[in-house]
This record gives structure tokens, C-alpha cells and sequence, in this order.
């Protein structure tokens, strides 16, 4: 009887131990997904940032995002699995502001 607790005991630790090893790939496999992008953008005053800020927070993906009044941009980390360029200008479009991604 101790022998087979002893073996159940490590037939778990063991399962533990690999369950954790494809955790830490998973989160890698997710964490390779996050993608940035800027928009230069039609904001031209303080109600305009606030209502951007206020609501597009709340579209799939987004994990940051900072709304810049000087330069009228949008940038915004996002996870690509969830959501791609094309729907965050949508999204900022659909607040009443024209969206063109920036290029550098």
C-alpha cells in the first residue's frame, strides 16, 4: 500500500511539473502576439483625447494605449490574435475621427 501512495504522490508531482512547462510555453506563444501600432488621427482638442481614452479601451485585444493631443496619434499595443490593424482604425472611426496608420 505505501508503495503504490509513494508512486500515485510522484505520478502527480511529476504531472504537475509538465502541466506548469506548457503553461510558460503557452504565455510565450501569447506574449509573441503583441503587436504595436500609431495612427495619426483627426483629435484636435482635450474632449477628444478623453472620449478616445474613455472608449476604446474597450475593444478586443487592446493592452495599452496612449492618445497624444500634439502630434493627433493614437498608439496602441494590442494582441494580434484578438483583433488587427484594420479593426482599431475602424474603432477610432466609429468614435467620429478619421484613423490613418503612421509610417516612420
Amino acid at each position: 500500500m505505501k508503495r503504490f501512495l509513494s508512486t500515485l504522490i510522484i505520478a502527480i508531482l511529476i504531472g504537475a511539473f509538465s502541466f506548469n512547462a506548457e503553461a510558460a510555453q503557452d504565455k510565450k506563444k501569447k506574449e509573441s502576439k503583441i503587436q504595436e501600432v500609431t495612427f495619426v488621427t483627426t483629435i484636435d482638442c482635450k474632449n477628444c483625447v478623453k472620449k478616445v481614452e474613455a472608449n476604446l479601451p474597450f475593444e478586443k485585444g487592446i493592452k495599452d494605449m496612449k492618445v497624444n493631443l500634439a502630434d493627433k496619434t493614437v498608439w496602441i499595443k494590442y494582441d494580434a490574435t484578438k483583433t488587427d490593424k484594420e479593426k482599431l482604425a475602424a474603432a477610432i472611426e466609429k468614435l467620429g475621427y478619421k484613423a490613418t496608420e503612421k509610417t516612420e
